[in-house]
């Protein structure tokens, strides 16, 4: 293995679907405190986040790695072999959309959420059927999601986060090519699967 192989790993590892969901909820809250102008905004970001990570990043992680008896870096191999894992990862998910929701916080926040919830059944259900990549499922509805929210709000959002998320994505795709976990082919179908996924959710949560 190469250098530039051993750096696409550790990058893997950085963008891991449960590493990836709090990055985007980092990212949400921010943008909910900015716009919103709660008050004590530290503490809530610190409650909030505090809430997220224990809930949908350390539960997850240790109930996999009890379920697949393995090390955390080859759990998420390991957790592809059943879809008992996609279970408790969009499960979990799921508590974190519900437990926020309920304090009535932006509806756009609950699109957010919403995201490693569908991403994690959209993996379970197409898996055996194409070549599929939680992680860059999950990043490509994560860009088209900040695409969106970059075109409603353009007027007082910056064009950067989005900038961000694209150089992210790249990375991720790069990383998977040098691996050669995926073909050009199927990076392009599960970002485009990912992007599909957002409309989804927003048609979802208009509907409700």
């Amino acid at each position: 293995m190469n250098k530039e192989q051993i750096i696409a790993k550790k990058v893997l590892f950085l963008f891991n679907p449960l590493f990836l969901a709090v990055y985007a909820f980092v990212y949400y809250l921010l943008l909910l405190v900015l716009f919103s102008g709660y008050q004590d905004s530290l503490t809530l970001v610190l409650k909030s986040f505090t809430l997220y990570v224990l809930v949908s990043c350390l539960v997850p992680i240790l109930i996999l790695y009890l379920l697949n008896g393995s090390s955390f870096e080859n759990f998420k191999e390991n957790s592809y072999e059943s879809n008992v894992s996609y279970i408790v990862v969009s499960t979990t998910y799921f508590i974190s959309y519900i437990y926020f929701s309920i304090l009535n916080v932006s509806i756009w926040f609950e699109m957010g959420l919403l995201i490693p919830v569908y991403t994690s059944i959209a993996q379970m259900v197409l898996r055996k059927r194409v070549k599929v990549s939680l992680d860059i499922i999950l990043m490509g509805a994560v860009l088209f999601y900040v695409f969106l929210l970059t075109i409603e709000f353009y007027y007082v959002l910056s064009i950067f986060p989005l900038l961000i998320a694209i150089a992210f994505a790249g990375i991720l795709a790069y990383s998977y090519l040098i691996q050669d976990l995926m073909t050009n082919r199927d990076i392009i179908k599960n970002y485009i699967i990912g992007a599909i996924l957002s409309v989804l959710i927003i048609l979802f949560v208009l509907i409700l």
